[in-house]
């Protein structure tokens, strides 16, 4: 992960979901793996994804920190040239998945979705890269 992008994620997300301790290490690294392995290479590259790194995640289980470009909302409707915005994807004890996606230039939440199976995580990711009226596309997510 470049340092830019390690800068804007202390910034924007809980500095609780980038520490990571010895005793959980291991756990963290597999379930970033599990759900880079889970996404298929297209959807990352439908984002513009970069900098996938293991983080501790919003539960402490082991989560995915990638940034992505996607349009974002501004006043109801969409800008015309995409926002690095940060893709925060963490594994809950409920054994389901969040995600947290926020754009760092402006430090403000573009959707958040929970409750998330491991089956459902590619049409819910491909649902953020959309130019209509929601964050997400209802076409892949509703």
């Amino acid at each position: 992960m470049s340092n830019e992008a390690i800068r804007a994620a202390y910034q924007r997300f809980p500095h609780e979901t980038l520490t990571i301790n010895r005793n959980n290490r291991q756990q963290i690294i597999t379930t970033a793996d599990t759900f880079r392995a889970a996404v298929q290479v297209g959807v990352f590259m439908s984002l513009g994804a970069t900098d996938l790194t293991a983080i501790a995640g919003a539960h402490q289980l082991g989560g995915l920190l990638f940034t992505a470009r996607i349009l974002p909302l501004r006043n109801g409707a969409r800008h015309d040239t995409p926002a690095r915005m940060g893709v925060m994807i963490s594994h809950t004890p409920a054994d389901e998945i969040d995600i947290h996606v926020l754009e760092y230039a402006r430090g403000t939440d573009h959707t958040r979705l929970n409750g998330i199976y491991v089956d459902q995580l590619n049409a819910a990711l491909l649902a953020l890269d959309y130019d209509g009226i929601t964050p997400l596309n209802p076409h892949y997510w509703s």
